[in-house]
């Protein structure tokens, strides 16, 4: 006979939790913060039991097969837990309290209290472009977040001939125009925009060998704390989450040189999504209006539905790392996402970021009301709905 078990969270704290094979597992949080209980992506058996605000409990969670199963909270770097799933263990389960408990007074984790748990704080930047003298770095944004609320695009270069070597070597490998991120330790966006920060001195550079893992990061040999020169800003914006001027067709912005062309979906109102692909081909527009970029295009055929608040929760939380954030209902999780512009039929789950088909033509309408196309390769560089939309950076490997 199956049974459920409720796991209470105080304090940013996971209890120990023994059950039998067959139980399912609900969380409460008992917290005056959120939290989720998800395992890592690349997890077999993957389980993700939902956001939970104060108060909320999550979607209950089967544990079938006996093991241990490792799993953490989104928001919170450190806080983790485990479920022992055992023969043996007593019909109704048992919950194991940990040792000590924070007596609550403190501000939870991350947020200059006495807890543990900390927010990881990183700006990243997806970057494309064949040469370590040029390439373009896309950044990825956080829409509830005032330090990463911004959507920005830029041209830069590694200062360093070796340093340049290695990147355009990466390129020019069988890697080729595969995802690249940059990871740099916080610095202004706004100052980057006003020309006062010209640099990122102690960038890290990341790529992602395995296409059935996307998310599975590895350091570049020898770009690891590495300075990185900006020559360019090709685009910035704040989000203005509540806007209501977004209710059209998809807009992108097109960028890049006579080589290597990108294409951002153009985020504002939240919820949203961030995309970086690849142009297969340069557009019919582009030799004209290369010098004007980023080109702002608008796809007829796609746009956002936007539900109404009833059924996406939008939340409030004032603290110093970020103050709102959009939720779905708990529980509620679907089929990967990916980008609209790639189809649904040509998706494959053994390598997500590699479309079975391709190019990808899609009819545009520019700033000026004509009409042109643009054809996508079968190559998906970044595809973010969670880090954007749910509010802090926390790599696989935190």
């Amino acid at each position: 006979m199956s049974r459920t078990i409720i796991v209470d969270i105080r304090n940013s704290t996971f209890p120990g939790v023994i059950v039998r094979p067959g139980s399912y597992v609900v969380w409460r949080n008992l917290d005056p913060f959120p939290h989720s209980a998800e395992t890592e992506r690349k997890s077999d058996p993957y389980f993700n039991a939902g956001p939970m605000l104060p108060g909320e409990m999550s979607a209950p969670v089967l544990f079938a097969a006996a093991g241990k199963f490792d799993y953490r909270c989104r928001y919170h770097t450190g806080m983790s837990g485990q479920i022992t799933v055992d023969p043996q263990a007593p019909a109704a389960g048992m919950i194991i309290q940990p040792g000590q408990q924070d007596d609550g007074g403190g501000d939870h984790g991350g947020h200059g209290g006495g807890h543990v748990h900390t927010y990881n704080h990183l700006h990243g930047f997806v970057t494309g472009g064949r040469s370590g003298k040029r390439f373009y770095m896309a950044h990825t944004p956080v829409l509830a977040d005032p330090r990463h609320c911004y959507q920005v695009i830029l041209q830069g270069s590694l200062r360093e001939d070796v340093h340049a070597q290695i990147y355009t070597n990466l390129r020019a490998s069988e890697y080729g125009h595969r995802r690249v991120q940059i990871f740099h330790s916080h610095t202004s966006l706004p100052g980057i925009a006003a020309g006062e920060i010209k640099a990122l001195p102690h960038s890290s550079f990341a790529y992602y060998p395995d296409d059935r893992h996307p998310d599975d990061q590895e350091d570049i040999a020898g770009l690891t704390d590495v300075p990185v020169t900006i020559d360019k800003v090709i685009h910035f914006h704040k989000f203005e989450v509540d806007s209501e001027d977004c209710d059209g067709p998809l807009e992108y912005l097109i960028y890049g040189d006579e080589q290597d062309i990108f294409i951002d979906h153009l985020m504002n109102r939240a919820p949203s999504f961030h995309s970086v692909a690849k142009l297969a081909s340069a557009p019919p527009f582009w030799p004209a209006l290369m010098a004007q970029q980023p080109v702002r295009v608008q796809v007829p055929a796609k746009r956002i539905l936007y539900m109404q608040p009833k059924v996406v929760q939008r939340i409030a939380y004032v603290d110093n790392s970020f103050h709102v954030f959009w939720l779905p209902p708990t529980g509620v999780y679907g089929p990967t996402v990916i980008d609209p512009l790639f189809p649904r039929k040509d998706y494959q789950a053994l390598t997500p970021s590699v479309f079975s088909g391709g190019p990808y033509r899609h009819d545009v309408v520019l700033s000026d009301g004509s009409a042109s196309f643009i054809e996508l390769a079968p190559h998906s560089l970044h595809m973010d709905l969670r880090l954007l939309n749910y509010g802090v950076f926390l790599p696989d490997n935190a």
